[in-house]
């Protein structure tokens, strides 16, 4: 093959088409298996029945499989879309996994561990989420979570270049408008709320001599740290580090599902300033610019991505739930599987995993061979 040309048939590529078949079909089976069991949706105190017949056995292993087989189809869509418009407009900027595949393969295998770290924290350590109906067989799953949580990083990031190229890359302020005051008013505002509201929701969930302490130590933790290094520095990146450092240490120290609201966010504002240091591409270096189109595309791309793991999820055989009692009464209304407000952390999702990425891209540049990962294309460009 020599290029892109050789995948476009009539100007749309065929990965468009092969994703988009793999998706429907995947739904046609799900929706057959899902009218074999009556409708039942997992966890369900009603054992589900035994497949009979082919179609039926080949729909119940696509409903345990959905997750995965979906993503793999997600894929191909969006590598479809982003080729299609890379021919269309003869710029192979836009062709993100096929103009650098080195980079696409680093985001794939970089997601593996990301997402494990969060499977640990929330499902393990904090007890927000809950696997079921998962294949009995360990080299199953194995397998499952491979494709599945490889998937994760890339698709968001192509459906965020998606957004990028149809039009967000031009969504910049001028240099005349204060970008710095703003980007500050960002790092402060996002950081000092949320803390706000994680600390409010754990006062309300302890009582006790002990859980006032813990409460005086969850502030001092929070917010101490980066009022000190404001006074001190001025740096808002150095802030930043500060405030992320102390969301991820509270979020294992607290050993609570409130913690998960500091987890989404953490490693933004813990990482995303040692890129810009190591000379990488950085989400607070574009709010000083006034460069606001990656962040907003990374969020959309998060947000696409949310609806279609939570639509995929909600009839599939082999899935999650989730507990977030934090939430109260608010806890009850869902989209799907999902609370609603817990859909917000989809925003930030996107951001936090491509923040990761680039400082894995960024160490790689400098322990392993030259341009091993390509350089992006330009300043706008997401994968």
């Amino acid at each position: 093959m020599s290029g892109p040309s050789r995948q476009i048939v009539g100007h749309i590529a065929t990965t468009l088409w092969l994703g988009l078949g793999l998706i429907t079909a995947c739904e046609i089976l799900l929706f057959i298996d899902v009218s074999e069991r009556g409708g039942v949706v997992l966890p369900s105190p009603v054992s589900l029945t035994e497949p009979i017949g082919l179609w039926a056995e080949v729909a119940r292993w696509v409903a345990v499989n959905m997750t995965l087989l979906c993503w793999i189809g997600y894929l191909l869509l969006f590598e479809g879309l982003l080729a299609t418009t890379a021919s269309r407009r003869h710029d192979s900027t836009c062709a993100s996994l096929r103009a650098r595949p080195n980079r696409f393969v680093v985001a794939w295998l970089t997601s593996i561990p990301v997402w494990c770290f969060f499977d640990w924290i929330n499902f393990v350590y904090l007890g927000a989420w809950q696997y079921h109906g998962l294949p009995p067989h360990f080299y199953q799953r194995l397998i499952g979570y491979f494709i599945a949580f490889a998937a994760i990083s890339p698709g968001m990031f192509l459906t965020a270049q998606w957004f990028q190229v149809q039009g967000l890359n031009r969504l910049k302020t001028s240099d005349n408008f204060p970008n710095e005051l703003l980007a500050w008013c960002l790092v402060l505002g996002v950081n000092c709320a949320l803390a706000t509201i994680a600390l409010v929701l754990h006062v309300r969930s302890e009582t006790g001599v002990e859980s006032h302490i813990s409460q005086w130590a969850s502030v001092a933790l929070l917010l101490i740290p980066a009022v000190v290094t404001i006074l001190l520095s001025r740096s808002m990146m150095a802030t930043s580090l500060v405030f992320g450092a102390g969301f991820i240490t509270w979020a294992i120290l607290v050993r609570d599902p409130v913690g998960n609201l500091a987890v989404w966010v953490a490693l933004i504002f813990l990482l995303d300033p040692m890129n810009y240091w190591l000379g990488g591409p950085s989400i607070l270096q574009d709010w000083r610019q006034g460069t606001w189109g990656r962040w907003l595309a990374l969020m959309l791309g998060g947000v696409t991505c949310g609806l279609c793991w939570e639509f995929w999820n909600y009839w599939a055989v082999a899935k999650w739930t989730y507990q977030l009692p934090f939430l109260g009464d608010l806890e009850r209304y869902k989209i799907f599987e999902m609370p609603w407000l817990g859909f917000l952390g989809f925003l930030p999702f996107a951001v936090e995993c491509w923040v990761v990425f680039n400082t894995v891209v960024l160490c790689l540049d400098r322990l392993g061979p030259r341009d091993m990962v390509e350089p992006l294309p330009n300043s706008d460009a997401i994968i």
